[in-house]
């Protein structure tokens, strides 16, 4: 195994379980970093209560293109 991998687990009585297809390419020797999974927890609402978004927290980008000009065929060829 020369790559990292990344798995999500539950840790058990201090045990954390390696899934069955890394288990036979596993080196005698490695490094842990515990990150806890925390769920997301925002709510976007019309009113702005204890954890919510509203409308007042978002702004609109606003980008002027009136000076660019676009060739749709020029743009296909680059790709």
């Amino acid at each position: 195994m020369q790559q990292a991998i990344q798995f999500n687990s539950t840790v058990e009585s201090g045990i954390i379980r390696i899934p069955e297809q890394y288990i036979k390419e596993m080196p005698s020797n490695v490094k842990v970093t515990v990150t806890p999974i925390v769920p997301l927890n925002i709510k976007i609402g019309a009113n702005a209560k204890a954890g919510m978004l509203t409308g007042a927290n978002f702004s609109a980008l606003k980008i002027d293109t009136s000076n660019w000009t676009f060739d749709r065929e020029e743009a296909n060829e680059r790709s």
